[in-house]
């Protein structure tokens, strides 16, 4: 199975160091993301009333917070920056679901 981050690695000689570049295609989960938004979810409705799906986050995301902001979105001690981050307006593009979390 193809991972969905393709990675780019270049050494630079002048700096004596090597530049690591990560992209994914990130379009079709934001796409699936403004679906269940709106609330066409493949999974069809949701029929615990205490959970639902609330985002989708891409992985090149989970990476880039993990390196910038320091938080890993897989420890729970972190939770409450996710949850912060999620309904950060600026983040709108990663939510499924209106509810503040």
């Amino acid at each position: 199975m193809d991972s969905p981050i393709k990675t780019k690695a270049k050494y630079d000689h002048e700096t004596d160091s090597m530049i690591v570049h990560r992209v994914q295609d990130i379009e079709p989960l934001l796409e699936l993301n403004k679906k269940e938004l709106n609330g066409d979810s493949m999974y069809g409705p949701q029929v615990n009333p205490g959970m639902r799906k609330v985002a989708s986050i891409p992985l090149v995301v989970i990476e880039k917070w993990k390196r910038e902001l320091g938080v890993d979105v897989f420890n729970k001690d972190h939770m409450p920056k996710v949850k912060q981050l999620l309904n950060d307006p600026s983040y709108r593009w990663l939510r499924t679901h209106e509810s503040t979390i």
